[in-house]
């Protein structure tokens, strides 16, 4: 069932119920008719698209409760509620809702996008926090939503994304730690990437009440506590 404030603007407006394949179609024409990235919105099963041009609203709703996506080209992970709806304009989705990005610590809402009108190539988003990062627009093309996976990155280093967490880890040429039992500590040359920064890893360690967790601690004071598992290998 709908939400209410789906309802509230349905009146009016455009609604396709066609199945995923027309639906979907209608999605990317109206991103491409704003002038937003086409693959912004990479929804599976998508069982309704409506758009009420006269308040703005738009809205898609999903077979699924959620699904999250990585775009490949910004090693960013997004989360997509069963429904998302937002404020249309030239340029612009605002007070949107259904759509979290992925950070350290927990998801954070996007609460609007945008193309700067001095760089049609670039795309900005904002969080419900006031955080924002800019994006070539051509990380959120169409094809471009991938899982990422293992890569070299400039540098010399490397770039990996642990499947299970979904937390992308950079290794650069050269990686030292103090090692004790169950620790590394004063880390060097380990970041991990968060919306705006990559934040350097500078200790690791397994709680001893909780052995199968491991905790990291990044340079700001940030920490967050995983299962281990999520590291072991293969994963």
């Amino acid at each position: 069932m709908a939400s209410q404030a789906i309802e509230s603007h349905r009146a009016g407006a455009e609604v396709v119920t066609g199945g995923d394949t027309i639906c979907r179609k209608k999605s990317i024409e109206l991103l491409e008719e704003l002038g937003l990235p086409k693959g912004f919105l990479p929804l599976e099963d998508i069982q309704e698209f409506g758009y009420n041009r006269v308040t703005g609203f738009m809205w898609l709703v999903q077979g699924k409760k959620k699904v999250e996506h990585t775009f490949k080209k910004i090693k960013q992970t997004v989360s997509y509620a069963a429904e998302v709806t937002a404020f249309a304009e030239k340029g612009k989705l605002r007070k949107i809702t259904g759509v979290k990005t992925k950070e350290l610590m927990f998801w954070l809402s996007v609460v609007e996008v945008y193309v700067p009108e001095a760089s049609l190539e670039k795309v900005t988003f904002k969080t419900g926090t006031g955080l924002s990062d800019t994006f070539d627009a051509s990380a959120f093309a169409l094809g471009e939503i991938h899982v990422a996976s293992a890569g070299e990155e400039e540098g010399g280093g490397v770039e990996h994304t642990f499947k299970k967490i979904k937390q992308t880890v950079s290794y650069a040429a050269e990686v030292t730690a103090f090692a004790e039992k169950g620790k590394l500590r004063k880390i060097t040359g380990v970041k991990t990437k968060e919306l705006m920064i990559w934040l350097s890893v500078v200790e690791v360690y397994v709680p001893e009440a909780s052995p199968e967790k491991v905790t990291f601690k990044t340079g700001t004071g940030l920490s967050d506590t995983f299962d281990a598992s999520a590291f072991a290998l293969g994963e």
